[in-house]
């Protein structure tokens, strides 16, 4: 169990903010506005906000395209843009992760945005959310149907999501559209807390101006490092979390992910009307001013910082992993 965890710890770390080191083939970057410029084996599909450039022919570039637009309203609707028209955003899908590592992808990603570029790079990982998932056969007596339950829900988590990957990610792509002068991304731990609380977004039917998402699920692999973290005292302070550089916020990777989208979450969905606010005026703020320790400042203006990261801590407490209790009963876990 403790080994599983960890693997799924760096399994599921970088979807970050970067530039692919190398190319492959007659693949380029940016868009492809003619037939004569698409390589072989690939199409283009076209949405109202993305050009998908597909390596997996046109029904996945549909579903792709058609989650991505409903993530593009997710995301407007939460950091209203100005009055700037709409450009086509990139997208690149390709067939498997051989290709996608020799377009130049970093080998630790399962998706990556270049800001150099601007565009978003994704591979088929063979898992999507918009299908229905199967039931897990369970044989066997109680302690083995649940220990089967466990290995078939970690061996589930450790398969990355292609469209929670690209949710991820177009959160990037569409910050970078939002603030385009901006030379830097934000501050880690709301780029890719916010990136992780978009990984887990479910499409549905509404009218109108209403969000077209179902915001705010679990992301039980972020939650079962951060729970586990907590156990071993490695718990990061809410100050300390928000004034982390860049780099900081990688070396320790696994705990800051996952205590980055926990915390986006919290301030989200606490109740706390103050702390609703904090992410959204953060990246209001952050569009015309660039530096993050006054930007933090002001978004935090007012709020208690002791009396936030002790509702935090008792906010994780109460989390639970569906289906974990009576499987992980005893377990100490591992990061």
């Amino acid at each position: 169990m403790r080994s599983l965890v960890a693997l799924l710890a760096i399994l599921l770390l970088f979807t970050n903010d970067i530039s692919a080191q190398r190319r492959g083939g007659d693949i380029k970057p940016g868009p492809w506005t003619t037939k004569a410029k698409t390589p072989d084996g690939w199409i283009v599909h076209r949405t109202r906000n993305y050009w998908i450039q597909s390596q997996c022919g046109e029904e996945k570039a549909d579903r792709l395209g058609k989650h991505m637009e409903v993530m593009n309203k997710v995301y407007r609707r939460m950091f209203r843009p100005g009055k700037d028209g709409s450009k086509r955003q990139v997208i690149k899908l390709f067939k498997d992760r051989q290709s996608y590592l020799q377009y130049g992808a970093p080998p630790s990603s399962a998706a990556y945005y270049s800001r150099g570029e601007r565009e978003m790079v994704c591979y088929d990982t063979g898992k999507w959310s918009d299908e229905k998932k199967a039931a897990a056969p369970t044989t066997g007596g109680k302690p083995a149907a649940a220990a089967r339950r466990r290995m078939d829900r970690l061996s589930n988590l450790m398969k990355m999501d292609l469209l929670g990957c690209a949710a991820h990610e177009g959160w990037h792509q569409y910050f970078s559209w939002y603030t385009v002068s901006l030379t830097a991304p934000l501050p880690s731990w709301i780029n890719e807390g916010m990136g992780d609380y978009f990984y887990t977004a479910a499409p549905k039917d509404v009218s109108g101006r209403k969000v077209p998402a179902k915001l705010g699920r679990l992301n039980d692999g972020r939650l079962m490092v951060l729970k586990a973290a907590v156990r071993r005292n490695r718990y990061i302070e809410v100050e300390k979390l928000i004034s982390m550089s860049k780099n900081a916020f990688y070396a320790n990777g696994s705990v800051c992910y996952a205590e980055g989208w926990a915390f986006c979450q919290f301030l989200l969905h606490s109740g706390n009307k103050k702390y609703a606010k904090i992410i959204p005026n953060f990246v209001k703020y952050v569009k015309n001013d660039s530096n993050y320790e006054a930007v933090r400042k002001r978004a935090f203006k007012g709020i208690d910082m002791e009396k936030l990261n002790s509702e935090f801590k008792a906010w994780i407490d109460k989390l639970s992993i569906p289906g974990s209790e009576e499987e992980d009963e005893g377990s100490e876990g591992g990061i």
